[in-house]
């Protein structure tokens, strides 16, 4: 049956970003608005040096914040236009005192209520940049953020511990309090055309095979984040430096970047089955490589966590927002980062509680099968798909979107 695209500038276009971005302020939101859940590890350990937080607790910290993330989130995708941009502001400032009173906190409740409001701040920014970056090349579009993101989370993961060193570690992450601020001030300065939206004509615009790689984006990223919240935990009762840390999360960010421009391409050369078994069992290498006394063990295990965790969460990304032709779905696939990235820290810290021995590796791995499954669903789905054809691109677009039979 016959969609039609109609293009048009309304308060809807406008208010939640969709079309064409002037310039690189979108990306720059959206890649700010990410940056957090690269650093967690240097900044979880500088934390526990700044505050009485204790290691076992970074899983609650990382969890709260992403939980306020994931709220924002899917408050632009349910407000839609409802939600002005001063309103998106506001929130950024809040994350920005935030960051400032974050290492004055000395209770954990305190700490929490601060990197909540942070949160709320960030999963707004993230949300309302990346579903108007990603409507024209997908695939691309978090492959690009992505990539950046990686790139500026090396800067900051070397940067972090030095500068700790000789200003403190109190200090050093209250300078990061600058990033909510500089995110709002790229979103400000964004301007976009009008925006395509979808009329369909007696179907949903979204196939199921969309919600089936949403579905798998959030179980991938779920057990990236269980892994990742608690690597600077294990790292530290393994007996690693904080320079270690640092270095490792540095080259996993580099390994990550040069993942992203391996897949920026929209047309698939692995079939995504095999591309989700593969980054399954990357996703679980630091629970079997870290080590007391592996240094490199662990170095190499952030290096396969971090290229597979990018592949992943750019093919299923890109493949859902390349389905998703209405623009609210690619506002929920952006939300499923900020999902995924609330319920793994709780997740992988609730089962650390109840399994000290064995919990975090059994939950990561349940995810990881579930991540496979939706995988596999999606993709049986996707094949079958009428607009997506497998000798093309993914969704092939070149300036506007067109009409599709």
């Amino acid at each position: 049956m016959r969609r039609i695209l109609l293009a048009e500038q309304d308060g809807w276009a406008s208010g939640l970003g969709w079309g064409r971005a002037r310039g690189c302020a979108l990306p720059a939101a959206a890649v700010l608005g990410c940056l957090q859940p690269a650093i967690d590890p240097v900044f979880l350990t500088l934390l526990s040096r700044a505050t009485p937080l204790p290691a076992a607790d970074h899983g609650w910290v990382v969890g709260m914040t992403q939980s306020a993330s994931a709220l924002a989130a899917m408050m632009v995708w349910w407000l839609g236009p409802r939600m002005p941009m001063r309103a998106v502001l506001a929130l950024a400032l809040g994350a920005m005192v935030a960051g400032l009173l974050t290492p004055l906190a000395q209770g954990l409740a305190g700490l929490l209520a601060l990197r909540g409001i942070y949160g709320l701040g960030m999963g707004a920014i993230y949300a309302r940049a990346m579903g108007g970056f990603a409507a024209a090349r997908p695939t691309g579009a978090y492959a690009i953020v992505l990539l950046v993101q990686l790139m500026l989370a090396t800067l900051v993961s070397l940067a972090l511990p030095d500068m700790a060193a000789r200003i403190g570690a109190g200090r050093a992450l209250g300078i990061l309090a600058l990033v909510p601020l500089a995110a709002a001030m790229a979103l400000a300065c964004a301007r976009e055309g009008g925006a395509a939206r979808l009329a369909p004509l007696g179907q949903s615009a979204t196939p199921r095979a969309g919600w089936a790689l949403a579905l798998a984006n959030f179980w991938f990223i779920c057990a990236t984040m269980m892994v990742w919240s608690l690597c600077g935990a294990l790292a530290v009762q393994a007996g690693h430096s904080e320079g270690l840390i640092g270095r490792a999360v540095a080259i996993g960010s580099l390994a990550g970047a040069a993942t992203a421009i391996a897949v920026m391409r929209e047309r698939l050369r692995v079939p995504l089955p095999v591309t989700a078994c593969l980054v399954g069992a990357a996703l679980l290498a630091p629970l079997v490589l870290t080590r007391p006394g592996a240094g490199t063990g662990f170095v190499l295990a952030m290096v396969l966590l971090n290229i597979g965790s990018t592949a992943i969460i750019i093919r299923c990304s890109g493949l859902a927002s390349a389905l998703g032709l209405d623009p609210r779905f690619r506002v929920f696939v952006a939300a499923t980062h900020n999902l995924g990235m609330s319920a793994g820290p709780a997740l992988g810290s609730g089962l650390v509680w109840v399994m000290p021995n064995g919990g975090l590796l059994l939950g990561a791995g349940l995810a990881v099968l579930a991540g496979v499954g939706a995988a596999v669903i999606g993709w049986r789905g996707l094949r079958h798909c009428a607009h997506w054809p497998m000798s093309r691109p993914v969704f092939a677009r070149s300036g506007h979107q067109k009409g599709l039979d």
